[in-house]
């Protein structure tokens, strides 16, 4: 489907009023591009990490917005041109201009960075790529669709590195906070007995059936709900989350496992590494860990 995007630089100061406008015109969504959200949303503290190029100071600012076809672009640019006149703010800075965009091809456009890869035993191979497992291989058909978890993010990655560090096969296994599912479906793959996905968000929720679906795991034990409501406790957890979230929800995953139970526990910044492991040291005994550029993952046994 295509869209008309209408971009209008402007000042800090007048984003929200060039926002309001769009919106008023029949803005399907308005985006801000503004170095002043972002040192907030960082001085804040709302991010537990955040790319080294946001920090890179600009004087540049806009708000876009996203119309269908059928709208009269030139009126909405006429109008938005108009704010100039407007003298409680100082809107001389104004410039529109307006694209084509298919959201089709820009949703589909990463799909041709992803590609099959090996973690351990693990083959993770994209749902659209035909691809045959060779010389002992498991594969993993993955579609991630809108939920976290494609497997190349080194978060990712080492929490399934880890887990093949543990005998898995015939035990019950939560996947806390799924997302895509891809942990507890390898941990499927792998010879779980059992396998819970847990998560809140109803976007984790179908991209896990879908791909439990891709993966032939029949009746999947999905559950859009809060852990603090799973009765039966697991011999493995799998988190793989944000450090503050982890420190946060250290006594749940406690809860949610049996005694000499396996918490793996991943998306950690180098920054709070030393934080979480003091956390869980208080009631889990560190068994391994490993480290990729900034992150952190670690193995603890209750």
């Amino acid at each position: 489907m295509k869209f008309f995007k209408v971009t209008v630089d402007c000042s800090s100061e007048t984003t929200d009023a060039v926002a309001y406008a769009l919106h008023e015109l029949g803005s399907l969504g308005e985006v801000f591009d503004d170095y002043n959200d972002i040192m907030t949303a960082l001085n804040e503290k709302r991010w537990d990490y955040a790319d080294e190029s946001l920090f890179t100071p600009t004087e540049s600012c806009s708000v876009s917005g996203f119309f269908d076809t059928e709208t009269n672009i030139e009126a909405v640019t006429e109008k938005i041109r108009k704010l100039t006149e407007l003298d409680y703010a100082d809107f001389s800075s104004i410039s529109v201009a307006v694209e084509v965009i298919d959201s089709v091809e820009w949703e589909n456009e990463w799909k041709k960075y992803y590609k099959p890869f090996n973690i351990g035993k693990l083959v993770i191979i994209p749902e659209w790529i035909e691809r045959k497992a060779v010389g002992g291989e498991i594969p993993v058909k993955l579609n991630p669709g809108l939920a976290f978890g494609t497997g190349t993010h080194e978060t990712t990655s080492m929490c399934i590195d880890l887990m093949q560090r543990l005998d898995i096969a015939v035990k019950r296994v939560l996947d806390f906070g799924c997302g895509s599912g891809i942990l507890g479906i390898c941990a499927s793959k792998l010879g779980a007995a059992d396998v819970l996905f847990a998560d809140t968000d109803e976007q984790a929720i179908t991209a896990t059936l879908y791909n439990c679906g891709l993966n032939r795991i029949t009746s999947p034990n999905v559950l859009c709900d809060d852990v603090r409501n799973i009765e039966m406790p697991a011999d493995i957890v799998l988190a793989n989350i944000t450090a503050d979230v982890l420190i946060d929800v250290e006594p749940l995953i406690k809860r949610s496992l049996k005694k000499g139970g396996y918490a793996v526990i991943s998306g950690i910044i180098s920054q709070k590494a030393d934080e979480v492991k003091a956390v869980y040291a208080n009631d889990f005994k560190y068994i391994d860990g490993e480290q990729k550029n900034e992150w952190s993952a670690y193995i603890f046994q209750l």
